[in-house]
């Protein structure tokens, strides 16, 4: 029986809202694409996650990829970084649906510490989560295995007692290694849906 739900973040909980951002700094075209691949479509971002990069080391990488965008990365990194992220307007009530009918929630999440800080008021919910593992905190990213590992060790999760919601194939299949029941993430109603039919109600 399930007892215990293990939520991502980006695109399940919060709306990591990239492309509108770069569109509200005017870019658009071979610009905007240049941008992306610079820094969000870039691996390198993929180590801002992981928590081995400092803030300065990660603008100075963005830059060196795509020099003549530095004016534009140096915005995106400055002030106007937490328009990056959005929490859902259903995030806090969903949260607050499964806690109050005795669930664990817990949060598994690929996230930068720039985010973690800049953003911190659309990441509030986080607190009404039972425990995380964030990756920017332990060097791990999903879909490591052994950031999964950690997850339920840390908490003492019985895997056959938890689902993981992701709307990541790849961070699907990798928890379904260690026996986890998952949904793969493609709206709130769809995984309430698939919840209840895994008994969660």
């Amino acid at each position: 029986m399930i007892n215990t739900i293990i939520f991502d973040m980006g695109m399940v909980l919060i709306d990591f809202r990239w492309r509108q951002f770069y569109h509200d700094m005017g870019l658009t075209g071979e610009r905007f694409e240049r941008m992306a691949d610079a820094t969000v479509r870039h691996p390198i971002w993929n180590e801002f996650d992981r928590g081995e990069y400092t803030d300065e080391m990660m603008l100075e990488g963005f830059i060196k990829n795509d020099p003549e965008m530095e004016p534009e990365i140096r915005i995106m990194m400055g002030e106007r970084f937490p328009e990056f992220l959005k929490k859902y307007d259903y995030t806090d009530e969903w949260m607050d649906y499964y806690k109050s009918r005795g669930y664990k929630i817990y949060i598994l999440s690929n996230f930068s510490g720039k985010a973690f800080r800049d953003c911190a008021d659309e990441l509030d919910y986080v607190k009404k989560a039972d425990g995380a593992v964030i990756s920017y905190q332990v060097g791990l990213i999903k879909p490591d295995p052994a950031i999964y590992r950690l997850l339920l060790d840390k908490y003492d999760i019985d895997p056959k007692e938890a689902v993981f919601i992701d709307d990541n194939k790849d961070n699907i299949e990798a928890a379904k290694q260690f026996g986890l029941s998952t949904i793969l993430f493609k709206s709130r109603e769809d995984a309430d849906k698939k919840l209840y039919e895994l008994g969660v109600r």
